[in-house]
């Protein structure tokens, strides 16, 4: 146990090192110097309300994602689908908001757009959600590869919907929907910012998971990560544990699809899933799959992004994508930091091993 602790403190330490001399020595091939870079990435997140608005608004959507993934990963059932399943819940609630102002014109009040809108993606993420489940509990299909490819799918759907029954009917560069009713929008929090009420939905969230993993129901998923039929005598099938954890991380990713069309771009777009799906899995990882860990990890991820934008702007040579291969980095090491885990995060947990048919076995006999 003290071995596995300082090895993986020692990987943890490392992987900081590694992550800031690749951030200096990014800057400096840029020709600045690493510390205006950091005054400038510090500046870019705090300078102004506004900028600490981008902050909190760019890590709403990305804290969603990871902690509805909690359940998942927690039972062995990695999914990389949140991309789709962002795509279809913004579609189903862009689709049913304007059905409801198609229906009632603009009488509606904000409480009917917000509450349709929520329902509307929180369902089309969950059923998207099922797709995969579905392939791994009948056919034994990896969750892996199907919920990646069908992420394409949603991708290819998103583009004829904007084309055909959701397009606009403007003349734009890109394909998009209308605009939705202004009282549709997601209010903001904080005035003369975009930080919406997405950030307390998001605390709430956050609360309910770390009551969650206090209960029974959350061990459970853990012993099924390891020992499936141990966990079938305490309740937890495969087809329970798989199903129930896809769809509650389906549920967040369509109710993060509302919030990208309802809380920031007014109308659906073809980039609405700005790789929020992907960011959020990095996020549940390296917050170690507790709320705290990972509503921190959201922060950091997004102040990357936002501070980014400071750092090109107070150096004026470093890109602003210098954030996106800081994030790959990041990714490499906590994926070395499970490594080292004594409990992998993700452990192959898709069948009932050898050893635990046999437990069951002998527990039947001595009855």
């Amino acid at each position: 146990m003290k071995a596995l602790a300082s090895r993986r403190a020692l990987v943890v330490t490392g992987v900081v090192v590694a992550v800031v001399l690749v951030a200096a020595l990014l800057i400096v091939a840029a020709g600045a110097d690493p510390l205006t870079g950091l005054r400038g990435l510090v500046e870019g997140i705090s300078s102004s309300p506004y900028r600490v608005g981008e902050l909190l608004v760019g890590a709403v959507p990305v804290a969603i994602i990871a902690l509805t993934l909690i359940p998942a990963l927690r039972a062995g059932v990695f999914s990389v689908g949140a991309e789709g399943q962002i795509i279809v819940g913004a579609i189903f609630a862009t689709a049913a908001i304007l059905g409801i102002r198609a229906v009632l014109g603009d009488a509606a009040p904000g409480i009917v757009y917000g509450l349709v809108g929520f329902l509307a993606g929180a369902a089309g993420g969950a059923l998207f959600a099922l797709v995969p489940a579905f392939l791994a509990v009948r056919w034994h299909v990896d969750v892996i590869l199907s919920s990646l490819l069908l992420n394409y799918v949603a991708i290819g759907l998103l583009g004829w919907s904007l084309r055909t029954w959701l397009a606009s009917g403007e003349k734009t560069a890109t394909p998009q929907s209308a605009k939705l009713p202004a009282t549709a929008e997601i209010p903001p929090l904080i005035p003369g910012t975009r930080a919406h009420w997405g950030i307390v939905l998001a605390l709430l969230i956050a609360v309910a998971f770390w009551v969650w993993q206090r209960t029974s129901a959350s061990t459970r998923l853990i012993v099924f990560a390891s020992r499936p039929a141990l966990a079938a005598r305490l309740g937890t099938s495969r087809p329970r544990a798989i199903y129930t954890t896809l769809i509650v991380s389906g549920l967040g990713a369509g109710v993060v699809g509302w919030i990208q069309v309802a809380g920031i771009g007014g109308r659906l777009l073809g980039s609405v899933s700005g790789g929020v799906g992907f960011s959020g899995v990095a996020v549940a990882l390296l917050g170690a799959l507790v709320p705290p860990g990972i509503v921190l990890a959201a922060l950091f991820f997004s102040a990357l992004t936002a501070g980014a934008v400071g750092m090109q702007s107070a150096t004026g040579t470093v890109p602003s994508s210098i954030a996106e291969v800081v994030k790959g980095v990041l990714v490499l090491g906590v994926a070395c930091i499970a490594a080292v885990s004594r409990h992998p995060v993700v452990p192959p947990a898709q069948a009932p091993t050898a050893a635990d048919d046999a437990e069951t076995a002998l527990e039947e006999g001595a009855r």
